[in-house]
């Protein structure tokens, strides 16, 4: 299906922050923001209007990530920690080498975490000249043309239920792969993948500018494109900003662009596989380049890009856990 989708890049400041609050629509209604004096916790409440029968749905914030920071501060260690090393080794062929170097990830000064890709060699492995640090990554990961980051919550924070959300202006470019995706926390524990679960919220390609991808990957549905959906817009995605997101309860998970539904799955859609996603999952956040999804990168892009403007966590209707450790 092509639906067009709102434009969505607003400027940085104090209107934005209140849009901010306003920006989650259910059911094409007006949010109220509700602020409860005693505990001091943020709700946001969806009411049923007279054409309606629906029952109200009411989101009470339990963790965020404004990335607020000054510019080329490293995301928060009280949530993050990283993977770096070789992504083509870990089962995509990406062809990125991930850092936990601020010149890779951190905040803009400006509201957002930025995670860039940047070029340390070309499509035939020859390090580009002035790039400290390329010969060394190539002498052991001859595959890799980018440096990048992969952020994570995993022995820090999890996730049960609830609404987990992103507003991110996606990569641009052949070849991105930019994700806001969870793993299942018993991955931890020793329980391969994918019988831990895997819940990828948002997966875009920049080959298919206009398109994104949510999946569940699971027993019987590891590798390939696992049970999901797609949704295109007419313009491409890296041009807005766009809210990405997921609301899960125990035996069903949507995920939404926007204010559109992209899919709905529970057991029934995953048969003859095991619903595996009624457990803790981790919270994960990259930009890969390459590999089986993206494809072949453009030789031309030298640096590109993924804006994160928050990510927020709520109960829906009380459902909903953060799990701190």
């Amino acid at each position: 299906m092509s639906v067009s989708l709102p434009k969505r890049d607003l400027p940085k400041g104090k209107a934005e922050d209140q849009m901010k609050l306003t920006r989650i629509s259910r059911l094409r209604s007006i949010a109220l923001l509700v602020t409860c004096s005693i505990t001091g916790a943020l709700f946001l409440v969806t009411p049923s209007t007279a054409a309606s029968t629906a029952t109200p749905k009411i989101l009470k914030l339990l963790w965020s990530d404004e990335f607020n920071g000054k510019k080329g501060v490293l995301p928060s260690s009280k949530s993050w920690s990283y993977d770096i090393g070789n992504g083509y080794g870990w089962g995509n062929a990406e062809l990125e080498y991930y850092t936990n170097k601020s010149a890779n990830v951190s905040t803009d000064g400006k509201g957002n975490l930025v995670i860039s890709a940047n070029r340390i060699a070309d499509a035939q492995g020859n390090a580009l000249p002035n790039v400290a640090g390329a010969e060394q990554i190539l002498n052991f990961c001859w595959e890799c043309q980018f440096t990048s980051a992969k952020i994570k919550t995993s022995n820090k924070l999890g996730f049960l239920y609830g609404r987990l959300e992103a507003r991110m202006k996606v990569a641009p470019g052949e070849g991105t792969w930019p994700a806001f995706w969870l793993l299942g926390a018993d991955l931890l524990d020793g329980n391969p993948w994918p019988e831990c679960g895997e819940i990828d919220i948002v997966e875009t390609r920049g080959v298919e500018p206009g398109m994104t991808s949510a999946a569940l990957h699971g027993p019987g549905f590891g590798k390939g494109a696992g049970v999901g959906g797609t949704y295109q817009s007419s313009t491409p995605l890296s041009d807005a900003y766009h809210v990405y997101a997921i609301e899960w309860k125990k035996n069903q998970i949507d995920f939404y662009l926007d204010d559109h539904l992209i899919t709905s799955e529970t057991p029934a859609s995953f048969a003859p596989g095991r619903w595996v996603f009624n457990h803790e999952f981790f919270l994960i956040l990259n930009l890969a380049m390459g590999g089986e999804f993206a494809g072949e990168i453009d030789p031309a892009i030298l640096k590109t890009q993924l804006l994160v403007d928050y990510i927020r966590f709520y109960s829906v209707n009380g459902t909903g856990k953060l799990i701190k450790h």
